[in-house]
């Protein structure tokens, strides 16, 4: 496969992966609370390539989605709750105090 089109194909992909849709996840109703997952996207990759005799190319890369926080809405009001270690900020979301 030419280097162009090894190209094209990662940075197709790469765009599926970083869709909006993955940085803010679809909503979650709970009773009468909304929560909305956000996430943060980390995206690296390499492409290589060789002409001439034994013509080749390469390509590699990686992706991680992390959740960072999560948006609670609950009659109106809108709140934002940063994951932490200790899970703390979910179990208030989900009303287990």
């Amino acid at each position: 496969m030419a280097i162009e089109n090894l190209a094209e194909t990662l940075l197709e992909k790469i765009k599926l992966i970083t869709q909006a849709e993955t940085v803010i996840g679809k909503p979650i109703q709970t009773g009468e609370t909304t929560i909305v997952p956000v996430n943060r996207i980390s995206v690296g990759f390499g492409i290589g390539g060789h002409s001439g005799k034994g013509e080749s190319s390469a390509s590699g890369g990686g992706a991680s989605v992390e959740p960072v926080a999560f948006l609670s809405i609950h009659q109106g009001e809108v709140r934002i709750l940063p994951v932490t270690k200790d899970d703390a900020g979910l179990a208030t979301v989900m009303g287990h105090e």
